[in-house]
């Protein structure tokens, strides 16, 4: 929109404010704009601007909690679909409905490279690790 703007109004020196959250309602999708972007420093964004490197569809959608958008780190990978997962910090059976959110796969994979695990998991297929990271185990059936 500020690109816009600038073309609608010319050579007129224009100033812009971004409403962001407070720290306790940050998401990690939330840009920094008062910094030049980098792909380290928001990665959710990082799509934008990148190349898709990925086997799966660039729309794929993931269902998360906000434990995950607010930087906990994911603990639960299962895909459903060739383009749906669900990615969650700390156990699902645990997530309330008014915590789960459904975003972009690439908002998780531009925040976090341990997650890129997602993308080469078969339909049906699901991992876990432990909450303080490590390695990621198939989920056994009958786990819950």
């Amino acid at each position: 929109m500020m690109l816009g703007a600038y073309d609608f109004f010319g050579d007129r020196e224009l100033h812009f404010w971004q409403a962001v959250p407070d720290e306790e309602h940050s998401t990690i999708d939330v840009p920094h704009m008062a910094k030049p972007w980098t792909g380290d420093s928001d990665g959710a964004w990082r799509w934008q601007f990148e190349e898709w490197p990925f086997s799966v569809p660039r729309k794929s959608t993931v269902m998360t909690n906000l434990a995950a958008l607010r930087g906990s780190r994911v603990t639960e990978v299962a895909r459903w679909e060739e383009d749906q997962w669900e990615l969650f910090a700390g156990p699902s059976t645990e997530i309330k409905a008014d915590e789960a959110r459904a975003v972009s796969l690439g908002t998780l994979l531009g925040a976090d490279k341990t997650l890129e695990v997602a993308v080469e998991l078969p339909v049906g297929g699901a991992v876990w690790r432990d909450e303080d990271g490590g390695p990621w185990h198939a989920w056994a059936r009958g786990r819950a």
